[in-house]
């Protein structure tokens, strides 16, 4: 009687693991489904919170394609237990591979958006319906804004046409990552500004072609046109200036911000077929007859549940049909993905379920990492907003003091800039004259605000008007202060060393003899001033060198200038 009982206590498990014909058994293994009286699949991956998602692209690239296999193959070497693979993006699988592949004519290009760590691959500008998968393991399906914008020295914004898709009108600006996978040629007069470790590191003009960036590079591609506007703003990149690239995804559907800002990983397709229940195609604008809601044809489908789950699925069947069948079995919010011949459903459990008819540029995979803790977190951008732990001191007094005058965009790791500058040294010589006095000093130089005015074209900024006329800074040629450009620490010497001088500081210290001496030149005198004034110093703790070339930040300024104070 015993093994009888124990005998059905295993049958019973048995049939109550088994789905039922046409609903989602909540576990990342396939069972079959029926959508207008066709046979179909689907996965349900269950909303455990350790679950996380992540791309692989065609041998690394946004615009190439490989065998179904080989991106299952990659997400199997990624940490973690892959649960569910599906197919992703539109792109474009009708180049002819019989001749030579390049950018933009004939190349797997991918049509729709994907993000990868939080940052944007390829495409992204605009609204895009998308299937978004949170660090903390939560499935979105929503129509979202999506903005990629770089911002030079915390303040000037520019917003990308595209990313990893270069665009021929010449107001365009564009971003590429490593993803591109082509080299491909430039319209004349674009301009290419090249960003590692949160700095600009190079800004090319005269390029007429653009090579695939180097892994963790970001390249900038403005048209002529959008660099003119941007230097007729005075709101064009520099080298050595702070360059942090952001992405912004703002949800059609209220109250889902929070969740929207903590995603990582997602693709972004069409049609959108339901939010919150309700039939959204025809808010679909796709002419393709293919994509009419009665056409039949081979689909995958995405789509997330009450309880939070995600179905993934496949069916030969019209997306009228899809919807009711979803709607039917309670879905909130769905989504298409690619179909036809890249439709492609796959687990470890049943294998190919749906195996692809192509190559295809990018797939999806679901990852059980085990805890919510190992999901992947989003990219962090470089950011300069914290002082190092040997100048946050020096950074406080600058502000407990009013060092720091109002309106000045404290980053202070950032490279300074000629203004910036500027306006830190005007505020500290403020610290010691008032009144008629400091008027005094604007007029020792017997240069007027007129005369400063005149003297250069690119900035009126009034503290640059003043440590001009005071003999603190001088232009750099031709009617130009290049306000925005990074200060070499020899600049800085020089800037500094007139600084001192006005607010009565001595020199009376031992002069250094510096290794790199030689490239000093002009600066000289101004760096064995600021030497003997205990104001600047070795760059490095090992060596006797000053490192002229190198850039000065605004953390480093704040320092020296403290000590300057009264």
């Amino acid at each position: 009687m015993k093994i009888y009982r124990r005998l059905f206590a295993i049958l019973l498990c048995i049939a109550l693991a088994l789905p039922l014909c046409g609903q989602p058994s909540y576990a990342a293994n396939s069972y079959a489904i029926t959508i207008g009286g066709n046979a179909g699949n689907a996965v349900t991956i269950p909303a455990s919170g350790t679950v996380g998602a992540v791309i692989t692209t065609g041998q690394n690239s946004v615009n190439k394609d490989m065998p179904a296999a080989d991106h299952v193959a990659k997400a199997n070497a990624m940490p973690g237990t892959l649960t569910a693979s599906v197919n992703g993006a539109l792109f474009n699988a009708y180049y002819n591979g019989g001749k030579t592949l390049s950018y933009p004519d004939n190349c797997a290009q991918i049509m729709g958006m994907l993000m990868s760590g939080g940052e944007v691959i390829s495409r992204g500008s605009g609204k895009n319906v998308l299937l978004g998968v949170t660090e903390d393991g939560k499935y979105l399906i929503d129509r979202v804004n999506v903005a990629v914008s770089a911002i030079f020295r915390g303040k000037d914004k520019f917003t990308f046409w595209a990313v990893n898709t270069y665009h021929t009108d010449a107001g365009a600006i564009d971003l590429f990552t490593s993803q591109m996978g082509y080299s491909f040629a430039l319209q004349s007069g674009a301009v290419v500004v090249r960003i590692q470790g949160g700095v600009v590191t190079d800004v090319q003009k005269g390029v007429t072609r653009l090579n695939v960036p180097a892994a963790g590079e970001k390249v900038i591609v403005y048209n002529a046109n959008a660099w003119a506007n941007a230097c007729q703003w005075n709101t064009e990149p520099h080298v050595g200036n702070s360059a942090v690239v952001e992405t912004v995804l703002t949800p059609e559907k209220a109250g889902t911000q929070a969740d929207w800002n903590k995603v990582v990983t997602a693709v972004g397709c069409s049609p959108w077929l339901l939010e919150g229940g309700v039939d959204k195609f025809a808010e679909n604008t796709n002419s393709d007859p293919k994509m009419a809601r009665d056409y039949k044809a081979q689909r995958t489908f995405a789509a997330v549940m009450g309880d939070g789950s995600l179905m993934i699925g496949e069916c030969t069947a019209t997306f009228g049909q899809i919807i009711d069948y979803l709607k039917s079995i309670g879905a909130v919010d769905a989504m298409a993905l690619d179909g036809g011949a890249s439709s492609t459903l796959y687990t470890p459990q049943a294998g190919y379920i749906q195996p692809a008819g192509r190559k295809l540029a990018s797939m999806l995979h679901f990852v059980d990492y085990g805890s919510t803790a190992a999901i992947p977190k989003k990219n962090q951008p470089v950011m300069n907003g914290e002082a190092s732990a040997w100048a946050a001191a020096y950074v406080q007094k600058a502000q407990d003091t009013g060092l720091i005058p109002d309106g000045f965009n404290l980053m202070p790791k950032a490279n300074i800039t000629r203004a910036e500058f500027a306006s830190l040294a005007v505020s500290l010589v403020r610290q010691y004259y008032s009144g008629s006095a400091y008027n005094s000093l604007l007029s020792r130089n017997g240069i007027s605000y007129d005369d400063a005015r005149a003297a250069f074209s690119d900035t009126y900024l009034m503290d640059v008007m003043q440590a001009y006329q005071m003999g603190i800074v001088a232009g750099k040629g031709e009617g130009k202060f290049d306000p925005n450009g990074s200060i070499k620490r020899m600049e800085a010497a020089v800037m500094l060393a007139n600084t001192a001088k006005l607010v009565g500081r001595e020199a009376d210290g031992e002069s250094l003899d510096y290794e790199d001496a030689k490239d000093i030149a002009w600066a000289a005198d101004f760096v064995d001033f600021v030497t003997r004034a205990g104001i600047m110093g070795s760059a490095s703790a090992s060596r006797c060198v000053f490192n002229p070339l190198g850039y000065y930040t605004q953390e480093q300024a704040l320092t020296t200038m403290v000590n300057l104070l009264p």
